[in-house]
């Protein structure tokens, strides 16, 4: 930051040095367990309600707007989360009408893969993809929607912890 002086008379003012913004790989992973489908408090148009998995759809459309509108070559990639993770739309694209296609073909998984995931899979891809990302000068980031990522993460880090 530098400060740049206007005159005796008045306030100093400050600057930012221009930053190169980071050309970025996100990926997306949904939760689409079965509590997706639970409602929430708001509705959506026509007073239907909306369901998790509609909000975090409205969301992600969101966020890659602006992300888009800040840098537009950053892409996009989505994963699903139930029992594993498994891919949505594998390749990384900055197209937001492709992005918005996939997330309409998103639909909650079946009560029969409830239960926590399985994030194996999920690090595996991600270590991947961060290598070819890196490979390309791109910063790679894994955005998840659910909480029980978080949990499942450490539940899995206490389990493979030597405590003897």
């Amino acid at each position: 930051m530098e400060m740049v002086e206007a005159d005796s008379s008045t306030a100093k003012l400050y600057s930012l040095n221009p930053n190169r913004i980071s050309n970025e790989d996100i990926l997306f992973c949904i939760d689409i367990g079965p509590e997706s489908l639970v409602e929430m408090k708001s509705t959506g148009p026509g007073g239907k309600p909306l369901t998790r998995l509609d909000s975090i759809k409205q969301a992600i459309l969101v966020f890659i707007n602006a992300k888009l509108s800040i840098n537009p070559d950053h892409r996009f990639a989505f994963a699903t989360l139930a029992k594993t993770a498994s891919w949505l739309r594998k390749e990384f694209s900055s197209d937001v009408e492709s992005a918005a296609a996939a997330l309409r073909g998103l639909s909650a998984a079946s009560a029969s893969s409830s239960g926590p995931p399985d994030l194996t899979q999920l690090f595996r891809v991600a270590a991947h993809e961060a290598k070819k990302s890196y490979a390309q000068n791109r910063i790679l980031r894994v955005v998840s929607t659910t909480l029980s990522l978080i949990f499942c993460v450490r539940e899995q880090l206490l389990l493979n912890m030597d405590v003897s």
